[in-house]
């Protein structure tokens, strides 16, 4: 593996400075197992990136072509997912299918946005479609909640419907099943792993007749039985190699008072029952690969209920963050649990703790396009995420010097002036003017230095250092090369809190404790004038976003 042609790559394409962020993955990706040892890795990549970013320019241009001839040629970057094969423009349509049983992950997120993307693409249609025929989970907040992740992340959908408001259809397909024999009443104790049906041994229940299956069905529509007493089972194929198909539950009894319906129902049917139905209604379906057993079940039960339209299914893998919980119950349970402050926690990877951390709408866009669709396992790495991220942020936001209590120090300068202009960033020429007295908070000095210069700033004299405070004097005069460069705060000051979100979970699958540590700076308090929400480059600390009371770190 060349580290070094990583880096130079990252270096030319980004005004000769690399950073490690942006070679992490690309080593991992080359080699995985990497992963054992981070530290060595970090430790090899930065020594790399010191000896590259130490070129000028052109050198590095120069190195990078001895490794690899190829590496300047002009390329045509490709901005589009592939093509969808057996569409028609116009003639299309997609669905947004979330349960409102827990607010979005990533992994819905980017999925969801899949669906957006080929929607216009296609000019097709977009339907959000609430699966909420599962009354103990399901909520007003929770649609609320998705409701609310959908238009963060600018996907528009042209209509909205619930299935527990086609409750009334569902039973007549229901009906219908159990008259045409396709379906039959079970009565007998089953297991929770449903052990007799994979034994492949199809229930004594599917013996009765019709009037049988149809006297039960009735007995369980009024709520003669309790939960668990019944269920309805869809006639499969008890030889099929699918075990998906093997007499699968469609309909199961629940009194749970439902949050939409209240207790109009005892009986709702199965995700694949009401799925089968559903995505009848449109012509293409993009779904997780780990879903290839049900789409046999779906066109089976499509096939007896008399519904021809048999939508196109796209299939790929799903999306997992490494070191991330991408499982919509486990995060369900951490926000149960108060183990995270709600669902807009920045450890988790929630829409809303992505969101409120900093991650931007375009750079979840740039990684969708750049994972593509694939029935491999992909495991995202969040410095993959941060890269893309640094690039779009870098593009837009100031920077400011901020400085850690801990490592400040009190700088007092005679015969200062009384003014200075800094700039704001490195894309335009704003810049904004800060009043000076003489007095600053800078980082702490080594008391071997005698001059330095205040960063983008002037020339200081040091005439005393105790290690706590240093006094200097004031000197006109241009930036010297070797001559040390010092952040600094004006006295016009405030200090702030920055929370950091580290990996919730270990790799062991426990609770990370000290996942969430609060740093404290010192900084400009025209900075702390900014509106809540706004994203600043604190040099030397990182990317932050301010919240009305502290601040978010976003990453390096």
């Amino acid at each position: 593996m060349n580290l070094k042609l990583y880096a130079l790559k990252n270096a030319v394409t980004h005004d000769g400075k690399a950073v490690a962020g942006a070679i992490v993955p690309k080593a991992l990706g080359e080699n995985p197992k990497l992963k054992d040892d981070m530290k060595k890795l970090m430790a090899d990549i930065n020594k790399v990136i010191v000896e590259v970013n130490k070129m000028n320019l052109e050198n590095q241009k120069k190195e990078l072509l001895k490794l690899d001839k190829h590496a300047l040629d002009k390329k045509e970057e490709v901005h589009e997912l592939p093509e969808i094969p057996n569409i028609i423009k116009k003639k299309c349509s997609f669905r947004l299918p979330p349960g409102p049983e827990k607010q979005l992950h990533i992994g819905h997120a980017l999925s969801f946005m899949l669906n957006d993307y080929y929607a216009k693409r296609y000019e097709g249609k977009l339907i959000l479609r609430f699966e909420d025929t599962n009354p103990e989970k399901c909520t007003l907040e929770y649609v609320k909640g998705i409701r609310e992740d959908l238009k963060a992340l600018e996907i528009k959908y042209d209509s909205e419907y619930f299935l527990s408001d086609k409750m009334k259809e569902y039973y007549t397909y229901a009906e219908n099943l159990i008259k045409k024999d396709c379906a039959y009443a079970c009565v007998c104790p089953k297991k929770s792993d449903d052990s007799e049906s994979f034994d492949k041994k199809r229930c004594s229940c599917a013996d009765n007749d019709v009037n049988w299956s149809l006297r039960h069905w009735n007995k369980m529509k009024y709520g003669t039985y309790k939960e668990g007493e019944c269920v309805l089972r869809l006639k499969g194929d008890m030889n099929s190699k699918n075990s998906a198909m093997w007499d699968p539950i469609i309909f199961r009894i629940n009194k749970t008072k439902h949050y939409r319906q209240g207790s109009k129902y005892f009986i709702w049917p199965m995700y694949d029952f009401t799925a089968a139905i559903e995505d009848s209604l449109i012509t293409h379906v993009l779904r997780d690969s780990n879903w290839t057993q049900r789409v046999e079940l779906q066109n089976l039960i499509r096939k007896n209920c008399g519904i021809k339209n048999n939508p196109e299914n796209v299939l790929y893998s799903r999306y997992e963050i490494e070191g991330g919980v991408t499982k919509g119950r486990v995060i369900r349970q951490l926000v149960e649990d108060k183990t995270v402050t709600g669902y807009d926690d920045i450890r988790l990877t929630t829409v809303k703790g992505f969101l409120r951390k900093g991650i931007q709408v375009e750079t979840l866009r740039e990684l969708l396009i750049e994972l593509g669709i694939t029935k491999s396992k992909r495991t995202i790495p969040m410095d993959k995420i941060y890269a893309i991220n640094r690039r779009i942020l870098e593009k837009k936001v100031n920077h400011y010097q901020a400085i850690k209590i801990e490592e400040s120090m009190k700088l007092t300068v005679k015969n200062c002036p009384s003014s200075i202009v800094n700039p704001l960033n490195n894309h335009s020429k704003d810049s904004v003017e800060i009043k000076l007295n003489g007095e600053f908070i800078i980082n702490k000095l080594d008391k071997n230095v005698k001059t330095f210069r205040l960063k983008n700033g002037f020339n200081v004299n040091l005439v005393k250092n105790d290690g706590k405070e240093a006094v200097g004097e004031y000197e006109a005069g241009e930036f010297e090369k070797g001559m040390n460069i010092v952040s600094w705060i004006s006295n016009n000051n405030i200090k702030i809190k920055v929370i950091e979100g580290l990996p919730l979970m270990n790799e062991k699958g426990e609770i990370n404790k000290n996942s969430l540590i609060t740093h404290e700076l010192i900084i400009e308090k025209l900075v702390n004038e900014l509106p809540v929400g706004t994203i600043v480059n604190f040099e030397k600390f990182g990317y932050s976003k301010k919240e009305e009371t502290q601040w978010i770190f976003v990453h390096e």
